[in-house]
């Protein structure tokens, strides 16, 4: 009993461990200066205007659940709202600690106000936008 217990606890510490570290990298971000390495977003997020960064890869099961949500809202916010491949645009997840995927910076005035790790509800993002 004791060893499955034991395995039991390991397994879970495997599993949330990781998605502790996002969560507290994400909550460590809130208030920097927004970086710009990626290309499309760099005018948007100088200009100081609200702007969303949805890392994402092809292979995240997540990222599919997250993927119809952000296409939605880039539907009626295409000029705020940028997809970012982290595993092709690489400087930019580091730059934005980007450390699992699904994971949406919320930039506004040039700083970044919050960013989330996991997947986010479209009332939150629209609610950022001013939807």
């Amino acid at each position: 009993m004791e060893i499955v217990l034991i395995i039991l606890v390991l397994v879970v510490s495997f599993l949330m461990i990781p998605r502790l570290l996002m969560l507290y990298k994400a909550r460590k971000m809130t208030g920097k200066e927004a970086a710009t390495p990626h290309s499309a977003s760099r005018k948007r997020i100088r200009s100081g205007k609200k702007t969303v960064l949805y890392f994402y890869t092809p292979a995240c099961s997540a990222c599919k659940i997250q993927e119809p949500i952000i296409t939605r809202i880039k539907k009626s916010h295409a000029d705020a709202v940028f997809k970012i491949d982290a595993s092709q645009n690489r400087e930019a997840a580091t730059a934005y600690g980007v450390m699992g995927v699904p994971f949406i910076a919320f930039i506004e005035n040039g700083t970044i106000v919050k960013a989330k790790a996991g997947v986010q509800s479209e009332s939150a993002l629209k609610e950022f936008l001013g939807v």
